[in-house]
């Protein structure tokens, strides 16, 4: 097998072996049930009896439904409410608890050895941002507690849609 240069591709996955990941990348992320993922992303909250913890758990409920309603395909009729774009309904098509997954760790699957370090959620008290944040290289969610994110309506489901899509490099791993 020649690459577009001439060059042949055994010899550069010789010389460079971090280019074999490349190999086993699936097109489509692994269905990750929302279970699994639900378990991996550990919440690191504040302490007991903190004024903030209720609002924190309140969270990890949220964002728990909106992977149930992700692995059941539910998603696009919890927000139906909403005047949803093109782009916004084909990516809710092909959403799967694995893309999220990948959008906080950088992977779609759960390594044979784990990951290192552990998945967490982390909750930012912040009523100016919205979205999800993901630090892959740490492993972390975060989920930003506030007015607009508690709100009973789809907020936090379609501010996290949101956040997937513009992670679309880590979202179509």
């Amino acid at each position: 097998m020649y690459l577009d240069d001439g060059s042949q591709v055994l010899p550069l996955l010789k010389e460079r072996p971090c280019l074999r990941v490349l190999l086993d990348m699936p097109e489509e992320p692994s269905d990750v049930p929302a279970d699994v993922v639900a378990t991996l992303l550990k919440p690191n909250y504040s302490v007991l009896g903190s004024n903030k913890r209720p609002r924190e758990e309140l969270m990890v409920v949220k964002f728990r439904e909106f992977l149930h309603c992700v692995q059941e395909k539910e998603l696009g009729e919890h927000l139906n409410g909403r005047n949803l774009t093109e782009a916004e309904n084909a990516f809710i098509l092909t959403l799967n608890p694995g893309h999220i997954l990948a959008f906080a760790t950088g992977s779609s699957k759960v390594p044979a050895i784990g990951f290192s370090p552990s998945p967490k959620l982390t909750f930012v008290h912040d009523d100016t941002k919205h979205l999800l944040i993901a630090h892959t290289c740490s492993n972390e969610l975060q989920i930003f507690v506030n007015r607009k994110n508690l709100a009973d309506d789809d907020e936090f489901d379609y501010n996290c849609l949101v956040a997937l899509m513009n992670g679309s490099i880590f979202s179509a791993v």
